[in-house]
């Protein structure tokens, strides 16, 4: 079975790694919290200590920086605990950023996507748990597919905008990001199964970095788009 995220994806790839310890379902959630709230620290000093003329290179470079800490932490088990610590930070300096430029413009969004995401998340744990819904190996490879075609539509949709002005559609626009929104959601019913599989696997305790950083990869992914969704909501009322 393959994982639409593909930071569970090179999980899966990666060699075994015996220990002495095992991966738990304690010690996955426990870190899963240490990150977000290493993103949310960081993003909070980012946006009230750090002048506002910094603001456009420290995204760009917190980009990159999380990028490069993904890679890092999905591909070496020994590597995984900094470098995820790493991804966080910056992830979470992109996260404050973003959030801080869009609640300027439209107030109480921010803390509204906060509550979605952990809604959404919520509801998944507990229909995926309760095996409501079911991870098959057919579903996954539809997600797979489905996030290729997202990839490959983002691509060519910003090539095109280099040419051509495109012109918004409020409706179209709500309709994609709620369509992105209820992928992501899906997206992490599969990587609950991927971590149940790996402490069901007996992997070791290394792992649950690897798999802390998928989720969160995850959880931001529902967070952005909340964000854009209740941002669009917001711009057409005005």
């Amino acid at each position: 079975m393959r994982s639409s995220n593909p930071v569970f994806r090179t999980l899966e790839r990666s060699e075994s790694y015996a220990g002495s310890e095992v991966a738990t379902y304690r010690g996955i959630m426990g870190k899963t919290a240490i990150l977000l709230l290493l993103a949310v620290l960081s993003g909070y000093f980012a946006v009230t200590q750090i002048p506002i003329e910094t603001l456009f290179p420290l995204l760009l470079g917190s980009m990159i920086v999380a990028l490069i800490a993904v890679i890092v932490s999905t591909r070496s088990p020994r590597l995984a605990m900094p470098f995820a610590i790493i991804y966080a930070l910056a992830e979470g300096i992109l996260l404050g950023v973003i959030t801080a430029l869009v609640e300027s413009y439209y107030e109480g969004v921010a803390l509204a996507a906060l509550i979605g995401t952990a809604s959404i998340f919520s509801v998944m744990l507990f229909l995926y748990s309760s095996r409501t819904i079911r991870v098959t190996p057919r579903f996954t490879r539809i997600m797979f597919s489905i996030l290729l075609s997202f990839l490959v539509f983002y691509i060519l949709f910003g090539i095109f905008g280099l040419f051509v002005t495109i012109a918004v559609n409020v409706p179209l626009a709500l309709g994609i990001s709620a369509i992105l929104i209820i992928f992501g959601a899906l997206m992490l019913a599969i990587d609950f199964d991927r971590a149940e599989r790996i402490v069901e696997g007996g992997a070791d305790k290394t792992y649950e970095w690897m798999v802390a950083v998928g989720l969160m990869v995850t959880i931001v992914w529902i967070y952005i788009e909340l964000l854009r969704f209740l941002a669009i909501i917001a711009s057409s009322r005005r």
